[in-house]
């Protein structure tokens, strides 16, 4: 410890402790040690101006003032669900009360449909779930598209939802395929073998599934090894298509994968467009850019 406080002069600190403002510890954060955070959310309240805000104006401070707040803590793995609960009363309350406490009667809309985008027919403030699954979808590109960096050994927990989001709006490139998983990657006409072929996929060991790559797997037909058990008549027709699809595809050792964002015409990633398709699916609300692009004062808007 002395040699690499003489390397690095810094103060030596036990865990739990305060890193960049936002509490760091090798264990899960407990309630102690978040609350703070959402006190300092709650002291941007601006309580003496409340009463001279209208709602719109409202609605103004709590995207850009209460929620931009929280952006900050929500890079950090693991926020609870209680946490961004606490969060969401404190817009809620002041968005329809204006004070940090209120009741259910000030309230005219539901929250769900508050923290919707205005396309969809709601105020468009941000919806704080769906933003942090966006944000760990971001953790899982960045470790995809540089695995050699030191977070991506991170042990940070991802949500069902951004992994499926995740699996859903990347594809693959391949070149010399050193950095595509031959099973699980869209990679394969802009599909993953294990959505083209689910009955064989069923057929393969689990400890090689997410371990082997296309570089790997690929030439002198290796693949052919990952697959055990009984062969029905199922597997063996998703089979013979697979091995149709496989013939034309031809490794370039000197050239790097590239993964695509099917949702950004450049194919990089955007938080913005990830957080928007977690929406979709979800009725259009065509008047929406006549309410939200007209001249009216913003109060106007907001009522309609």
């Amino acid at each position: 410890m002395a040699v690499v406080q003489t390397i690095l002069p810094c103060r030596i600190q036990d865990f739990p402790c305060k890193y960049l403002g936002h509490p760091l510890s090798i264990k899960k954060l407990t309630k102690a040690h978040l609350l703070p955070l959402i006190e300092k959310i709650a002291d941007c309240l601006p309580r003496w101006k409340a009463e001279l805000l209208n709602r719109a104006g409202r609605a103004i401070f709590v995207q850009s003032v209460l929620t931009s707040t929280l952006v900050y803590s929500a890079t950090a793995p693991d926020i609870p669900f209680w946490y961004l609960k606490a969060v969401d009363k404190l817009r809620r309350n002041f968005l329809w009360g204006g004070r940090k406490e209120a009741n259910g009667g000030h309230c005219l809309i539901a929250w769900p449909k508050v923290s919707r985008p205005k396309e969809l027919g709601d105020l468009g403030i941000l919806d704080l779930q769906r933003f942090v699954w966006a944000l760990r979808a971001l953790f899982l590109w960045l470790n995809k598209i540089d695995p050699g960096k030191p977070w991506a050994s991170l042990p940070v927990t991802i949500h069902g939802c951004a992994q499926s989001l995740f699996a859903a709006a990347v594809t693959m490139v391949v070149g010399n395929g050193a950095n595509t998983k031959f099973w699980t990657d869209r990679w394969l006409n802009g599909c993953s073998i294990e959505f083209v072929a689910p009955h064989l996929f069923a057929c393969l060991p689990k400890r090689r599934v997410n371990r082997r790559t296309v570089q790997e797997t690929l030439p002198e037909n290796a693949w052919l090894q990952d697959i055990q058990g009984q062969y029905s008549v199922v597997v063996l027709a998703e089979f013979l298509d697979i091995w149709d699809l496989l013939q034309e595809v031809v490794l370039q050792p000197a050239v790097q994968d590239k993964d695509k964002w099917k949702f950004e015409a450049s194919g990089q990633f955007s938080t913005k467009l990830a957080y928007e398709a977690l929406f979709y699916g979800a009725t259009f609300f065509e008047p929406s850019k006549l309410i939200w692009k007209s001249c009216p004062p913003r109060k106007c808007k907001f009522f309609l």
